[in-house]
């Protein structure tokens, strides 16, 4: 929820008699503000828009058929797509090495019980895991991390 929003709700509690509207253009049925109306001062939208009724319609949502609804997620390029995944890729390699690390140097020096080495091999697992998968998918599957 947004700042306004939330004060909008504040505001709400405090007046009962405050009705939320969200002014809509006729046309497009795109919401283009809210309205918090005390219910005492006249008011009325201006020429081409409609106030209806709303206590989840926010701005830049649509109105249709009767429902308000969020704008559509952006489809990402196949370039932001890359840039992304990259990004959680070498995240998810950085806490795999960290993981590794301390592992590593217990068995390296003998000194590793059997649940280290274990785990070890299970984290060396999920870094090689995680550095095959697609970086051009929308959506990679990512591995679950050892517990």
């Amino acid at each position: 929820m947004s700042n306004t929003t939330d004060q909008i709700a504040a505001d709400v509690e405090t007046n009962s008699n405050a009705v939320v509207y969200a002014v809509v253009e006729e046309t497009t049925g795109a919401v283009v503000n809210i309205v918090l109306w005390d219910g005492i001062e006249e008011w009325s939208p201006a020429e081409g828009l409609v106030a209806i009724k709303s206590d989840e319609a926010q701005i830049g949502w649509t109105y249709a058929a009767g429902q308000f609804s969020p704008p559509p997620v952006p489809k990402l390029s196949p370039e932001e797509i890359l840039a992304r995944n990259t990004l959680t890729r070498d995240s998810l390699l950085a806490i795999a090495t960290l993981a590794i690390s301390p592992l590593q140097d217990a068995v390296d020096l003998d000194d590793a019980t059997a649940g280290e080495t274990a785990l070890l091999k299970k984290w060396k697992q999920y870094r090689v895991a995680v550095n095959r998968m697609d970086l051009t998918l929308e959506n990679v599957p990512w591995p679950d991390a050892p517990a």
